[in-house]
């Protein structure tokens, strides 16, 4: 063997020079090595090149004269040179090993390089005579050496569970995992190798998802699903999985690459998100968008299996009252205690739902018929009215209730809250804590009412308002003493407005607020300028309204009106309702306290029909007592109205208070109510409410209406 290559390497050299060889044979071999690929270098063993082939010039840039008789370490690195003259020369043994080798133009690329010394025995001593070494560019092998190792390093570094699967082989077992798939699932390599990926369902193998995965797995394709799976604890984690072939050279899948994603924090966050879509944030309940969804399916129901829908809208009473006086705070846990209550009135298959503010809804469905909801509606009375205390407040809740049924009533969602709506405003407008079925003719109301709200809200600015007053006289000589001042509303549009139908809207609103500013201001002007005409002085009575009451600066505002109006405190009366003042004793007494401090009198009107006790009545500091109209009305045919009305009387005079009574309609009213102590009345019999100028009349004349006869 030494010898062939002793011989190639000179004459290869010969040819390559062009000196004429004895053997015409090395010619062709001479061909066939310069269309080698691969590159051919010999050198002799002083490393100087006896012969390169085309391929190894071509690799570094030269031709091939150029490198004839140069140091082979043209090739290589200057920071190299020193090891070009490995072990292999000295032992005369087989070389190789990957190096980086230079271009003529001085750039740099890696290469494989092979060596091999050609030996001969000489006087029985092995020594070398040539050397034979092969190159091989290896810049792609390198470039795809480096790509498969980075993906390797991605996979490895994931912080996405990997696992490769055999396809080939029942089961599709398990070949690959990589260290994420350990972290997230709590299994190691060796636990899980041979294994079906089916292993992390559990026993939760029914899933739809998985049809997914199960589709793109026979389909041989790219597939995706969210799916339950279960670590090696048992604890539960949701599993984005992802799953893709892997196609060979020649076109079949011999693997699956599958990519685990724990998305347990994104969906318990979408879980909260759609939660939170369909819930109320204070009671728990369903809002108005699952509201919608479950009147939909209940309606589907009802169309399906011929049953009757109900649908109930539920208003709480007064309940603004507690949010403006005990503050929001204790509202809102007033609104999460009514809630559960509402919750433990209604069937599994009816819903509750918080539509808003103080305003729920319950839907109770498979309905035999309509009077049914009743009975729902009884049981939700009671659970609301039972006794309710928080911090100290007791509370009686009532709510009143409006009835809309499927299909009576309406065919969809809209029409049917809507219809409810309006029944509930009508049991509000009837007496409160009741319920009311819907009724074609409550829509007439509703467009009414509509009608009036909008005008209201322009009467003040376009002076539709006026007040009217009713005199009030002292029964021991009929002269008047006193006027209530009262609202009238004279609209272009509408006519002149009932009381009834506009003051509760206004008070609703809270348009009340700057109407009674008005009325107060006018009404203490007006006084001021009875007395400037010289009349006799008169006591000017005006009602405060429940939102008056609850504005902290209202003694503020009684100041400012009356420095204004220059009218003295002493003839201004405010009358305050008693329900109202009972609703928060130790708001009202403060209040009320303060108004006192101005010098201006205090009436408790309507007295009798709340639930104020003697007790409560003493912390307040009224001037008088006027008896309900109800109990004045009944006095002569009633027994209990006439005790009630003595009762009302001896009280205030118990208490120092003047008693007064309104209502009065007939001569035999009035004789009862002198007999027994009653100090002042009012009512149709002596005179209606009348404008300003015609009461001025009456004082010019004489300022009494009515002459005592018989004895006091």
């Amino acid at each position: 063997m030494g010898k062939h290559l002793e011989k190639l390497a000179v004459e290869l050299g010969s040819a390559q020079t062009g000196c004429v060889t004895s053997d015409e044979v090395l010619i062709p071999l001479k061909k066939a090595v310069d269309i080698m690929q691969l590159g051919v270098t010999i050198t002799d063993m002083q490393r100087k090149i006896l012969y390169t082939n085309i391929a190894d010039a071509r690799m570094h840039g030269y031709e091939v004269a150029e490198l004839i008789g140069r140091d082979v370490r043209i090739f290589a690195l200057a920071s190299s040179h020193n090891d070009l003259v490995p072990e292999y020369m000295q032992n005369l043994s087989h070389w190789s090993r990957d190096t980086l080798n230079c271009r003529k133009d001085g750039s740099v690329f890696p290469v494989r390089v092979t060596s091999d010394v050609v030996k001969e025995v000489k006087d029985g001593t092995l020594s070398g005579i040539a050397i034979v070494a092969t190159c091989e560019d290896i810049t792609e092998r390198k470039r795809s050496e480096e790509t498969l190792h980075l993906r390797q390093q991605v996979i490895e570094s994931s912080t996405n569970g990997i696992m490769i699967t055999d396809t080939t082989q029942p089961e599709n077992p398990i070949v690959y995992v990589n260290p994420a798939f350990g972290r997230i699932t709590g299994y190691d390599l060796q636990e899980v190798i041979g294994r079906s990926i089916n292993f992390l369902l559990g026993e939760d193998q029914e899933q739809i998802e998985f049809i997914k995965i199960y589709a793109a797995m026979h389909e041989h394709r790219e597939g995706n699903a969210v799916l339950r799976s279960y670590r090696k604890d048992g604890s539960l984690f949701w599993n984005e999985l992802s799953i893709f072939p892997v196609l060979e050279e020649d076109g079949t899948i011999a693997h699956f690459v599958w990519n685990i994603n724990d998305v347990t924090e994104r969906e318990q966050h979408e879980e909260l998100l759609e939660y939170q879509a369909n819930h109320d944030a204070l009671t728990g309940l369903p809002n108005r968008n699952l509201l919608a969804d479950r009147i939909t399916q209940s309606l589907a129901n009802a169309n399906r299996y011929k049953h009757q829908v109900a649908v109930l809208f539920i208003d709480l009473d007064n309940f603004k009252f507690v949010n403006d006086s005990l503050g929001h705070a204790l509202g809102d846990r007033m609104l999460v205690i009514l809630a559960d209550r509402l919750h433990k009135c209604i069937r599994s298959g009816d819903t509750v739902a918080r539509y808003g503010g103080d305003e729920f809804v319950v839907v109770v469905s498979y309905l035999e018929k309509s009077e049914d909801a009743a009975t729902v509606v009884h049981n939700i009375q009671e659970q609301m009215f039972l006794p309710l205390t928080i911090d100290g407040h007791e509370f009686g809740v009532t709510c009143s209730i409006g009835i809309s049924v499927y299909p009576k009533d309406g065919h969809d969602v809209d029409t049917l809250l809507k219809n409810a709506d309006v029944a509930m405003y009508r049991a509000k407008e009837h007496s409160r804590n009741t319920f009311r079925y819907y009724t074609s003719e409550m829509n007439d109301r509703v467009v009414e009412r509509m009608i009036i709200e909008r005008h209201l809200r322009h009467a003040l600015e376009r002076e539709e308002f006026e007040v009217h007053y009713q005199p009030q006289i002292e029964l021991i000589n009929g002269r008047i003493t006193g006027v209530e001042a009262l609202l009238r509303w004279n609209s272009p549009e509408l006519g002149m407005v009932c009381p009834d139908r506009f003051i509760p809207l206004a008070e609703e609103t809270g348009l009340i607020v700057p109407i009674g500013e008005w009325i107060l201001t006018t009404s203490c002007r007006q006084n001021k300028a009875w007395q400037e005409a010289g009349l006799p002085p008169l006591t000017m009575a005006v009602n405060l309204s429940a939102r008056q009451l609850q504005k902290k600066d209202l003694a503020g505002l009684v100041e400012k009106i009356l420095q204004e109006t220059g009218l003295d405190p002493h003839f201004l009366e405010l009358e305050l309702v008693e329900s109202m003042v009972m609703r928060d004793v130790e708001s009202a007494a403060a209040i009320m306290k303060e108004l006192k401090k101005l010098g201006v009198q205090l009436a408790m009107d309507d007295f009798g029909t709340g639930h104020s006790s003697l007790s409560y009545l003493k912390r307040f500091p009224f001037d008088k007592l006027k008896i309900d109209l109800s109990f004045v009305r009944d006095i002569m045919t009633d027994p209990d109205s006439a005790a009630i009305a003595r009762a009302i009387i001896a009280m205030a005079h118990n208490l120092n208070l003047r008693a007064i009574a309104e209502g009065v309609e007939t001569e035999e009213q009035l004789e009862y109510l002198r007999l027994h102590g009653c100090d002042e009345i009012q009512g149709f019999y002596v005179s209606k409410p009348v404008p300003a100028h015609v009461l001025e009349k009456l004082l010019r004349e004489d300022g009494r209406l009515w002459k005592p006869s018989g004895p006091n």
